[in-house]
């Protein structure tokens, strides 16, 4: 099941658990879980979760629209905030689960999400390996910066179509 949310404290605080879990699994530099588990703009986001029949959660996205996004801290890039959102702080506990793939599917329903709103593309930063990944599927994407390290890693700036995610 997936539930797309405003801001809840009680969800946020499960949220920032389960990410904070996700992210010390995953093989990232663990000297920036915190700072990756919670900041202030999930009490301002929209919040994508993906539960488990046992209603534990198994995968979040974050959208931010509005005048300020996490990723103006770290690049200068004109973001169109009209038509685009920020999607960030993704995790996973798990590739899949009966038979979908948790990502995708976490993605898909917070690209419907924004299109009924309006909104026709996002923004996120994206680790190396995940974008090594992307290319590899050839998901489509539009790679607009360099690597940078906002978190001790390198990521790319990437921005996606609501509507081509959606059909892919």
């Amino acid at each position: 099941m997936i539930k797309i949310s405003d801001y809840d404290p009680h969800l946020v605080n499960d949220i920032v658990k389960f990410r904070r879990e996700a992210y010390s699994n995953s093989g990232r530099d663990p000297n920036h879980v915190e700072h990756w588990s919670a900041d202030e703009f999930d009490e301002k986001a929209t919040h994508v979760v993906m539960f488990d029949e046992d209603g534990k959660i198994i995968g979040v996205v974050r959208i931010i629209a509005g005048e300020k996004w996490t990723i103006d801290e770290y690049t200068d890039f004109e973001y169109d905030k009209v038509n685009g959102v920020e999607f960030g702080r993704l995790a996973i506990s798990k590739p899949s689960h009966n038979g979908q793939r948790v990502l995708a599917e976490l993605i898909k329903a917070a690209c419907k999400h924004c299109a009924a709103q309006g909104r026709t593309h996002f923004y996120g930063f994206v680790i190396a390996r995940l974008r090594k990944e992307l290319q590899r599927l050839r998901v489509p994407c539009e790679v607009l910066s360099s690597a940078v390290a906002p978190m001790g890693e390198d990521s790319f700036l990437v921005r996606f179509s609501v509507d081509e995610l959606i059909r892919y």
